[in-house]
């Protein structure tokens, strides 16, 4: 009897988000509080909005001081190259690979998906890079890692980089 590769797929990225979930639920919520705190980046208040909202083109998006291109409708952010990071924090290369937020990895020229468990996975000889993608993307939705706002956040940081108020006391700082 053959199973779908796919089938198989879901099957052992459901098995690791059990196998990452459970423990992550077990431990004391109030010991994680300290490193998410310092993971926060200052927020931009409705203020500062309609000072930003003038470097915004005519669909709401914003191209970055390095190329790269905010689109906050597709919820995706295309940087220099052509890759683009998405609301699930996922990168897509030019390739049509993808690397997911928690570091499993679709390789679209081997049709190959390299899990961080160490697992390679040989996906089915039809399988597409988009069907591919939204199979890791349901897995990160399931461990809770989609964040419908996550590129109109991001954009709205860069351009706070890009373009300092004048009257803003702690710009934050560029890499």
């Amino acid at each position: 009897m053959r199973i779908d590769i796919r089938v198989y797929i879901a099957i052992v990225l459901a098995g690791l988000m059990v196998a990452k979930v459970l423990p992550a639920q077990n431990r004391d919520k109030s010991a994680a509080k300290p490193k998410e705190e310092k993971m926060q980046v200052p927020s931009v208040d409705d203020k500062d909005q309609s000072y930003y909202k003038q470097f915004l083109d005519k669909d709401g998006g914003y191209k970055d001081k390095k190329g790269g291109y905010y689109n906050v409708t597709a919820g995706t952010y295309t940087d220099e190259t052509g890759g683009v990071v998405d609301n699930w924090a996922g990168y897509t290369y030019k390739s049509g690979s993808y690397k997911s937020r928690y570091g499993d990895f679709y390789d679209a020229k081997e049709n190959t998906f390299k899990l961080t468990d160490g697992q390679v996975i040989k996906g089915d000889p039809g399988t597409t890079p988009p069907q591919a993608i939204k199979l890791m993307r349901d897995d990160i939705e399931a461990r809770g890692g989609f964040d419908k706002d996550f590129t109109r956040k991001s954009m709205m940081q860069q351009i706070r980089l890009d373009h300092p108020k004048p009257n803003d006391a702690h710009p934050p700082k560029s890499n």
